[in-house]
């Protein structure tokens, strides 16, 4: 049995493991011997300390007091009401006799809740808080709902509120009801006395103003609440006129439909005399042009009834092909239906008729108008974490002077003249960390004859390292990098705050740093599609995926974005484990979000194929090809969420030291990895792997081949660049962030953005402060392959099968995870028992993140039982 400590934000159990960790080992070891000795009958002596925070840690202590709570709550709650009715018979007794008294003559009190019901509810009301009580009784029955699971409230956030309102209703009550006679205090007595006591020193306005002020503060708590059902109540109102504007609308075509057929039946008339006046079967309806006006003729027209137009063939052959009033929900169903012409209208000047056709184009727009589902709404309180949590690094203007740009100049003229090589021209453009040197060689030079000397301009420089680009891609110039002597820091916050980043379209975007000419490197992940990262030890790898992830939190809401960290060294990722119920995703079940263990790993990859599988058959049922179709698709309510569609949010998995999983777990890790990276660029699923050690065993074809977009930073051997990106370069970067990113066949060398720990842990607490989902994003089971005795062979059944199988068929509801949590046994044992179940019939297959359908009764369970 697992034990579990108590969260006071919120009282979230979080699994702790039974096992004592090494520093506990030893604490334990410098414990004098008198604590450690061995009681009379040889076992040892267990600290009270140790044994009674574990008893306060177990489950089954906050199930136990959970459940006590809310009894108690539910009790209050009793005697509480009972109190309204029964307190004028109970108050004297209750004032004047102890409850051993009042329990020894029965029937002594009349309260629901007996002479200790009857104590309380006197207690609460009258001695204390009056109705003011009530949210402590709330308050009660809240913590004791969050320790059985029921529902989960941030402790701190509970207490602060229930407090507030409790001591606000007791105010503002007692002072409503200060006057008023009666033997029940409304406000109880705490609100009675001070009431009292702001009167007198006060006068009445000083209680007035205390009141007013604390229900100021009871509204701006819950603004954000009282704004929402504000605008729902203006949003109802809004559809309601919106109807009766429909209604009126339809009843006007009414109308002009009777009124055309009408005058049509006026012009086909022999005499011109009696177009004045026109009789029909059972009403008869005047038209005098000379003497009504138009809006007469309207108002007559209206109140014929369309009961009474049947007898006229024309007119009921008109309505019945163009009557067909549509609601707001029909016509969101028919919206691929062609929508027909409008009917011509008819307007009457004088005695002439002018047959003028209008459309109406604004109507039309209104018709076609329908709300779009907001996949934020969820969190829509939610706000992007702000830019001051991040550091301003000051950068110094001019690292680079001009007096070094010009001998640095000459030198490079100097080293390529003294090997026949003529220049034309040479401009220098000043980076971060290194300059740009562009030559434009003489007519006949050949480029590799320059290539050639790049160690030798090297030591005419006395540079790091200098890395020569001939060509430079789009100019006829060869560009010569140089090293500054003293590098540049490029601060995140420099980047986030620039104008690029806060302006840009693309889905994933990734703010890298700054380029040799100090502009702002943003890629897109979502069109690279997968991103592999590979350098040597304290080169900037981390500060790398650090700024990879930070630039995608200020930019997507939890809603549009999940991580699934995977993290062997358990150190790199620890931070961000704060971010569970916003923006990581995990397996059902699971206790960390942050994923270390290989095995997990392992699971977690092929979870994530049963995902893209899943959300590739939700795109061909949607008959769409990309995630940005199908969510576009899915806002303006074009699919039935009924139908299992849902909206999608971009997934971006992050695998940190690949090589030790390829050690460990081998092709078990690059299989699923390799058909994520070749299959879900279009579910919106991306992949950032990172590694140390870029050899050929680890970087191998098929990860280079589904990867192209690459970022390396310094490596110490030429090959590891080639492995890496396929051409040398960086084994000449100078390290610190120093990096070549290589997408669709160009190479950018970029200085990465540097953000520090202290900056990381600063934006997951502002995320984290903020409420978010109930969970954490579930990945759906993935149930691995076995043979047929895992399908079910009797020989081979295992031990928990007919136990599990009772359970599933009595709960009604079979998953992995729910056996899991029932036997506290691991996830392939419980798979095995699921397939074991789907093998005889007891279970239907597996439906990704969906309970399985469970097919048998009990009756007929034992029947399956008896008969294996």
């Amino acid at each position: 049995m697992s034990n579990y400590n108590i969260s006071t934000d919120g009282f979230d159990p979080e699994p702790v493991s039974p096992q004592p960790q090494p520093q506990q080992q030893q604490r334990r070891r410098r414990e004098p011997e008198p604590a450690r000795r061995k009681s009379a009958k040889g076992k040892k002596t267990v600290s009270q300390p140790g044994a009674f925070m574990r008893f306060l840690r177990d489950k089954r202590t906050h199930m136990f007091i959970g459940i006590l709570l809310l009894l108690v709550a539910v009790y209050l709650l009793i005697v509480s009401i009972s109190f309204f009715s029964t307190s004028e018979a109970d108050q004297s007794k209750v004032l004047h006799h102890t409850v051993n008294e009042l329990a020894g003559e029965p029937g002594a009190v009349e309260n629901a809740g007996g002479p200790f019901g009857a104590y309380l509810s006197h207690l609460l009301l009258t001695e204390w808080l009056g109705l003011g009580s009530f949210f402590l009784i709330f308050y009660i029955g809240a913590i004791g709902a969050t320790l059985v699971r029921l529902h989960k409230f941030r402790f701190w956030m509970l207490t602060f509120k229930c407090l507030i309102l409790a001591v606000t209703t007791s105010i503002v009550i007692g002072l409503l009801t200060f006057s008023s006679g009666g033997h029940i205090f409304w406000g109880g007595h705490h609100g009675y006395y001070v009431n009292d006591f702001l009167i007198r020193t006060a006068s009445v306005w000083g209680a007035i103003g205390v009141s007013l002020l604390l229900v100021a503060l009871i509204v701006l708590m819950y603004l954000t609440q009282l704004t929402m059902l504000f605008v729902a109540w203006r949003r109802k109102v809004a559809a309601r006129r919106e109807a009766a504007r429909r209604k009126a609308e339809q009843r006007e075509a009414e109308r002009r439909k009777v009124e055309e057929s009408m005058k049509g039946s006026v012009l086909d008339a022999e005499d011109p005399d009696d177009a004045e006046r026109h009789d029909t079967t059972d009403d008869t309806v005047v038209f005098e042009s000379e003497e009504a006006p138009v809006e007469e003729v309207a108002e007559t027209t209206q109140s014929v009834s369309l009961l009474d137009d049947i007898d006229n063939p024309l007119e009921q052959t008109d309505t019945d092909e163009t009557e067909d009033p549509v609601d707001e929900g029909e016509s969101y169903e028919r919206e691929d239906e062609p929508k027909a012409e409008p009917e011509p209208e008819l307007i009457i000047d004088g005695d002439d008729v002018d047959m003028s056709v209008t459309k109406p184009e604004i109507e039309q727009a209104k018709e076609i108008r329908r709300d779009v589902y907001d996949p934020t709404a969820e969190l829509s309180r939610f706000r992007f974490p702000s830019i001051e949590l991040l550091h301003d690094r000051e950068s110094k203007e001019g690292s680079v002077d001009q007096q070094e740009q010009e001998e640095n100049k000459e030198r490079i003229t100097k080293t390529l003249a003294d090997y026949g090589i003529a220049i034309s021209k040479i401009k220098a453009t000043v980076g971060p960390t290194v300059t740009l040197y562009e030559i434009i060689p003489a007519e006949g030079v050949r480029i590799a004859k320059i290539k050639r000397l790049e160690d030798d301009i090297a030591l005419s420089l006395a540079a790091l390292g200098i890395r020569i680009i001939a060509p430079i891609p789009g100019k006829g110039t060869i560009g010569i990098e140089v090293p500054n002597k003293e590098p540049q820091v490029v601060s995140m916050r420099s980047i986030i705050a620039s104008k690029k980043y806060q302006e840009t379209r693309y889905d994933l975007p990734m703010a890298m740093g700054s380029t040799i000419s100090n502009e702002v490197f943003i890629a897109d992940l979502a069109k690279m599609p997968h991103l592999l990262v590979a350098g040597s030890t304290g080169m900037g790898k981390s500060v790398g995926l650090n700024a990879i992830i930070a630039s995608l939190l200020y930019k997507k809401h939890p809603a549009e974005l999940k991580f699934v960290l995977i993290d062997p060294k358990r150190v790199e990722f620890s931070l961000y484990s704060v971010l569970e119920n916003h923006y990581l995703a995990k397996l059902p079940d699971e206790e960390d979000a942050i994923i270390t263990d290989t095995t997990k790993v392992v699971t977690t990859l092929n979870s994530l194929c049963v995902e893209m599988e899943n959300r590739y058959n939700l795109l061909r049922d949607a008959n769409v090809r990309s995630i940005k179709e199908y969510n576009a698709k899915f806002v303006a309510k074009r699919l039935n969420p009924e139908k299992g569609h849902r909206y999608l949010p971009y997934i971006v998995v992050i695998v940190d030291e690949f090589a030790d999983l390829i050690m460990t777990a081998g092709k078990d890790v690059e299989k699923p990895i390799a058909r994520i990276a070749q299959m879900a660029r279009a579910v919106g699923m991306h992949m950032i792997i990172a590694t140390q050690r870029p050899s050929t065993n680890v970087i191998t074809g098929v990860i280079k081949a589904n990867f192209p977009g690459r970022i390396a930073f310094r490596v110490i051997q030429m090959v590891d660049s080639k492995t890496i990106l396929d051409r040398s370069g960086a084994n000449q970067l100078i390290g610190r962030g120093d990096m070549l990113f290589s997408r669709d066949g160009e190479l950018d060398r970029v200085q990465c953005a540097f953000i520090d720990t202290d900056e990381v842990e600063a934006i997951c607490n502002s995320i984290a402060e903020q409420p978010g989902y109930k969970c954490a994003y579930e990945l759906p089971e993935f149930i691995p392959d076995g043979s047929e005795a895992a399908m079910g062979s009797v020989a081979d059944r295992d031990p928990l099968f007919e136990e599990a199988a009772r359970f599933i068929v009595t709960s009604g509801t079979a998953s992995t995870s729910s056996l899991q949590r029932r036997y506290s046994i691991g996830y392939n044992r419980a798979g095995k028992i699921m397939d074991q179940m789907e093998a005889a019939g007891i279970v239907g297959p597996s439906q990704g993140g969906k309970p399985r359908e469970v097919r048998v009764d009990s009756l007929t369970l034992e029947r399956i039982i008896e008969s294996m």
